[in-house]
């Protein structure tokens, strides 16, 4: 086991230079796909604020492409394609339908939706098509299928961007053939029901997040599931801490599996022994199956016994990188298989990383 002799920057900083946490992690400061952290004159990475609405409204009222509404059934009603929907800061007990293709809904600072929902399944219901969601806080999703989200993809090609969604059965739940999924600079936390509803449960045909945070999933739920057959994270944070969920990434049907330049941390109440989980329900014949695993900080800390990553009986047909990663924690299972020991490092304890007790987490500037 090494022992990490520089101290390391905690999650209380707010920024921290990108190419000291990906030393840290055996890496360069500069990648060959995906983005990277948007910087400040000294190429220092930034926590974006949320952004402010394109036009004011006042609490209360809802914009829809100029016309203001104090009922939102009403301003559903106007919304067409190509719409821009900017909600006033206040609480919302009502969903919104969205059927239209290009449209926007902004939020403005305090804007909450709270336990509203619409046809039985979630706050926001998205049939539209390359539709965004920005500076939305959403809470207390609940339904009688127990799987509520905040919000529900039915079109294709979601981005949702400076979202907080949290203590709902789900954040977001995607249907099969969505296209795209973008999830950046946003907050999921204590999401998941009955082992079923997850935080994210992507079925897109490619779910793509960076600069986001993954806390406390619970009931057994997963931080991140996707089906996709393409799934990137890159940029952010994945945590149990304390709270009783499953794996902290699954993807139960194999595909191009990409995680990197990430904080992963399995916490000492997780159900489930494997950290991340891979083509457990059966993959898809249709897939590419490529696994990435690079330049992260992973914590095993759950009590009695770690796996970090989880195969099927037969994983010959799998192409499996991981590399240039920092592992903090007693020794896990599956240590000693891909080549594991030798292509990153390993440290003992928290201590021995420079990292203080437990819920601290290493930053990465978000």
């Amino acid at each position: 086991m090494a022992t990490r002799n520089t101290p390391i920057l905690l999650l209380k900083t707010g920024i921290i230079a990108s190419s000291l946490f990906l030393m840290a992690c055996g890496g360069s400061s500069s990648s060959d796909e995906g983005a990277l952290p948007p910087d400040d004159s000294n190429g220092n990475p930034v926590t974006l604020p949320v952004p402010e609405p394109e036009v004011p409204v006042d609490d209360g009222l809802i914009n829809v492409d100029g016309e203001v509404f104090s009922n939102l059934t009403e301003a559903q009603a106007a919304i067409k394609a190509g719409s821009l929907v900017v909600f006033g800061k206040g609480v919302y007990s009502q969903g919104l339908y969205i059927g239209h293709d290009d449209v926007t809904v902004q939020g403005s600072t305090g804007t909450h939706f709270k336990e509203a929902t619409i046809q039985g399944k979630a706050t926001f219901v998205v049939s539209g098509d390359d539709v965004s969601i920005e500076g939305i806080e959403c809470s207390g999703v609940s339904v009688p299928d127990e799987n509520g989200a905040c919000v529900r993809q039915q079109g294709r090609d979601l981005t949702l961007s400076h979202v907080y969604f949290h203590d709902s059965e789900q954040g977001v739940l995607s249907s099969t053939g969505t296209g795209k999924l973008t999830i950046e600079y946003s907050t999921f936390d204590k999401l998941g029901k009955a082992g079923q509803a997850h935080a994210v449960y992507s079925q897109n045909d490619s779910l793509e997040i960076r600069y986001s945070k993954f806390y406390s999933s619970k009931d057994q739920g997963h931080e991140i599931k996707s089906r996709a057959a393409e799934t990137l994270i890159e940029y952010s944070e994945i945590a149990s801490l304390s709270g009783v969920d499953s794996r902290l990434v699954d993807v139960p049907n194999g595909g191009k599996l990409t995680i990197r330049d990430s904080v992963l941390e399995q916490g000492p109440n997780t159900s489930n022994y494997q950290l991340v989980g891979y083509g457990l329900e059966g993959m898809k014949d249709s897939y590419s199956h490529t696994i990435v695993l690079e330049n992260n900080i992973v914590l095993m800390e759950r009590v009695n016994g770690n796996v970090f990553l989880g195969l099927p009986s037969d994983a010959s047909g799998i192409d499996i990188s991981i590399t240039s990663n920092d592992f903090i924690g007693s020794k896990f299972n599956d240590q000693g298989e891909h080549d594991i020991e030798a292509k990153n490092d390993l440290y003992l304890d928290r201590p021995s990383y420079g990292l203080g007790p437990f819920p601290e987490l290493p930053s990465i500037g978000l």
